[in-house]
């Protein structure tokens, strides 16, 4: 039985295209938290719709902060995006989110399964 683990020396389209739809992800989420900071309602706004429409997976679970930030953002509740912000963050620090590999301190510490090591096994 032999095992093979690996990674190709060029990335695929699919992993170029998360990497970029992550960092177009990662920009807007700053402007989004800059904007809530600073009390722009209009521009956490159009953020938050910018960081919807790139995305490729939405959230199901309207309880979650996400989905939270996104109804108060949608019906003009500029306290209760803050609030919902807030708990993103804390939740986001308290899973260790700030935390890298030695070897990959230069990616995000939470990045995409398909972001990873390619792993082949056969038999």
């Amino acid at each position: 039985m032999g095992m093979r683990v690996g990674s190709s020396g060029s990335m695929g389209a699919s992993q170029s295209a998360s990497i970029s739809n992550w960092q177009q992800n990662q920009q807007n989420f700053k402007a989004l938290s800059s904007a809530l900071q600073s009390g722009d309602l209009a521009a956490a706004q159009k953020a938050f719709s910018s960081m919807s429409s790139s995305s490729t997976s939405g959230s199901s679970n309207s309880n979650s902060p996400l989905s939270q930030l996104g109804q108060a953002l949608q019906n003009g509740d500029l306290k209760g995006a803050q609030t919902a912000m807030q708990a993103m963050q804390s939740r986001h620090h308290h899973h260790g989110g700030q935390a890298a590999t030695p070897a990959a301190s230069a990616t995000p510490a939470s990045s995409s399964p398909t972001l990873g090591t390619v792993v082949n096994t056969t038999a």
